[in-house]
């Protein structure tokens, strides 16, 4: 979602190509609309994501508030794919509840940061996201959004993975 706030109906048309995150262990079941107009790139990498068959590392968020994060090695799930060529694109610093956002961060972006290319996909799950990280602001291309009827189921998993501690979520291609 941009910073000049568009609300969940002009975001998601239910005509798009969707992804689902699941996690056994709390529940999570969520379906996430692309917003293939608003972030095409990004949104692209996700669906390519879901297209990889594989489960990715999740932690709840410990600078951005209600998010659960996929921090994954760019180079291993998607072989071949330059992060560079994804730019920003409807891109916030202010995720809203039921935004997935994407970090797309090549190796050497930060100083002191992961050694690979990292791709971060967030799912914000309530209000007072922020992504103010140790080494200042970002901003992330919300590039999906939790369907509305989804959404509070989701953010009760993403509750549990709090408490639960890490676990593997699975990305899958929808409609």
């Amino acid at each position: 979602m941009t910073d000049d706030a568009k609300g969940p109906a002009e975001l998601c048309d239910p005509a798009q190509r969707t992804v689902l995150f699941s996690e056994a262990q709390s529940g999570l079941h969520a379906r996430a609309t692309l917003l293939d107009t608003l972030a095409p790139a990004s949104a692209g990498l996700l669906w390519d994501l879901a297209g990889t068959g594989l489960s990715f590392s999740a932690i709840h968020a410990m600078w951005t508030g209600p998010e659960i994060s996929l921090p994954i090695d760019g180079a291993k799930a998607l072989p071949g794919q330059d992060l560079r060529a994804i730019s920003v694109e409807n891109a916030t610093s202010y995720p809203q509840a039921g935004d997935i956002a994407l970090v797309c961060a090549p190796r050497g972006t930060w100083r002191d940061g992961p050694s690979f290319d990292l791709v971060d996909v967030g799912l914000f799950y309530a209000a007072g996201g922020r992504l103010l990280m140790p080494m200042g602001w970002i901003m992330a291309n919300i590039c999906a959004r939790i369907v509305d009827e989804d959404l509070a189921a989701a953010a009760a998993a993403c509750r549990t993975i709090r408490i639960n501690g890490g676990c593997a979520i699975t990305i899958t291609r929808g409609a």
